[in-house]
């Protein structure tokens, strides 16, 4: 039987009893419900009422079962409420352990620091493209509400470095800094930073004077959300069409399209040839929408001529089954699990 069924017993039963035996005081003797009451009380308490007793036999006898029986329901029911913080206080430990024992196990992981409305639209895209991520907040309530949908996370001060340690720094390939402060996430930049240097890192910022000191406390992309909103906003009444044709891009719920970075190795067969000689459109049905070369040049809508060379990748858009299959003829690599 459950614990909350067994203590909701435990009180019915108590109740009741409390119930017969003042009814029952009332009845034997004829004293008010407040006398009655009092007799329920030191008789169930073991109090008593002295050495010498004047009642009569049948209201001792009754007495001597209100006393037995009280005791045992009061002990029985204290007994159930100890064991349930007991048991919850262990079941918590526990848990803590698994999560702690999961996060452990990561690799290559991004830890999202910061779980408001910016963390939560983050961590709603990373387990759509099913990447392992962690949750760092100090808020109790926000972190029981991550742990309640399935995520991985941990309550802590992010600008601290043992949080981060805690959340895998060291084995991460990505944090996500999203906290309320500029100051915050200037300082949790440098501190990740200095435990990671090659930890890629994105820093969200409010100010735009923010972004030069994001960027020299090591981040290296920084995100403004007010900037970013606001030139959207400016483009749909600028250029209304292209604008949607953007956003439709950007949101998987509106068209069956999806943006997808694939990294060409030394082993695939892509390596030496030209966009053209890859046939991408004609017969995959893929645009490639740019290259990045792997000394770091981005090369937007390549020409039909350019050539393909180890390491570059590949930014292309098309339907998610027409670009696995693009992939997997290709020997191409992808951080996304569900393409690849």
């Amino acid at each position: 039987m459950p614990l909350l069924q067994r203590i909701r017993r435990g009180a019915t039963f108590l109740g009741a009893f409390f119930v017969v035996s003042v009814v029952g005081y009332r009845w034997l003797t004829g004293c008010t419900w407040l006398d009655a009451i009092y007799f329920f009380v030191i008789s169930v308490s073991t109090v008593g009422y002295g050495e010498t007793s004047s009642a009569r036999p049948e209201v001792q006898i009754f007495t001597i079962g209100v006393i037995v029986f009280g005791v045992v329901g009061v002990g029985y029911l204290v007994a159930l409420i100890i064991q349930s913080m007991i048991e919850g206080q262990i079941e918590h430990a526990l848990g803590v352990r698994r999560m702690e024992h999961k996060i452990e196990h990561l690799k290559r992981h991004a830890i999202v620091c910061g779980y408001g409305r910016l963390g939560q639209t983050i961590t709603k895209e990373l387990r759509r493209r099913n990447k392992a991520f962690v949750v760092v907040d100090k808020d109790p309530d926000i972190v029981a509400a991550a742990l309640e949908e399935g995520m991985l996370a941990m309550l802590g001060d992010a600008t601290e470095e043992e949080t981060l340690l805690q959340a895998g720094i060291r084995e991460a390939e990505t944090m996500v800094i999203a906290l309320q402060s500029d100051a915050d996430n200037v300082f949790l930049t440098l501190t990740a930073r200095n435990l990671v240097p090659k930890l890629r890192i994105i820093a969200r910022g409010e100010q735009v004077a923010t972004e030069k000191k994001l960027h020299q406390a090591g981040a290296d992309q920084v995100v403004l959300p007010a900037v970013i909103g606001g030139r959207r906003m400016a483009a749909l009444v600028t250029r209304p069409n292209a604008a949607e044709m953007l956003e439709n891009f950007t949101n998987h719920e509106k068209i069956d399209v999806d943006l997808e970075e694939l990294r060409i190795p030394d082993s695939s067969p892509l390596v030496g040839k030209t966009v053209r000689e890859t046939g991408s459109r004609q017969q995959h049905n893929l645009m490639i929408i740019g290259i990045r070369r792997a000394e770091g040049s981005m090369v937007f809508n390549p020409a039909p001529d350019d050539r393909f060379e180890v390491d570059d990748t590949l930014v292309v858009m098309g339907r998610v089954d027409d670009v696995h299959t693009f992939q997997r003829m290709h020997r191409l690599d992808c951080d996304n699990p569900h393409i690849g």
